[in-house]
């Protein structure tokens, strides 16, 4: 069977239409809030429906991969310039050993909050997919997520349309 180029032409064009158009919402199941809870180097506890005060910035990394540990500066960064500006930044590992997680601070000199990853609902985290970046608004809800290596200039984009300037 062959198309011609002028109707295939027309499936292009017609096709950023179809992509846009979300399902139809069913309003009959709620949808679940996102659940985070992490046990801080500290010794606190932290969890997002606690804490709402704030945008809230979470990345989630593990010290064993290496676009984790290429970005946590940037991470650092990115809390000490924000902080005062009502934008609250952690930094979650996957990891469960706390001495190790201590080391890994300390060797790269970490001031922001850094905990290991307790109960939550985000899915699996897949190793492949670190660091993984989550945004979330000053009411609790995910506004954006980001996967992958991520710069200062990325993370001031994903967070700069839910702060007030």
């Amino acid at each position: 069977m062959r198309i011609s180029l002028t109707r295939l032409r027309v499936v292009f064009a017609l096709l950023p239409l179809f992509i846009g158009v979300p399902a139809a919402a069913d309003n009959s199941q709620q949808v679940q809030p996102i659940q985070v809870e992490a046990l801080l180097l500290d010794g606190s506890r932290y969890s997002l429906a606690e804490n709402r005060s704030a945008v809230t910035v979470l990345s989630v990394f593990s010290p064993e991969s290496l676009a984790s540990r290429k970005c946590i500066w940037e991470l650092q960064r990115f809390a000490s310039a924000y902080e005062t500006r009502g934008v609250e930044t952690l930094a979650i590992s996957t990891t469960q050993d706390a001495d190790e997680l201590r080391q890994f601070v300390k060797k790269r000199k970490l001031s922001l909050p850094v905990g290991m990853l307790g109960n939550n609902n985000l899915g699996k985290i897949d190793e492949i997919r670190m660091p993984l970046v989550y945004v979330f608004d000053r009411d609790g809800k995910l506004q954006v997520t980001h996967s992958g290596l991520f710069s200062y200039g990325v993370l001031e984009r994903l967070v700069s349309p839910h702060v007030s300037r």
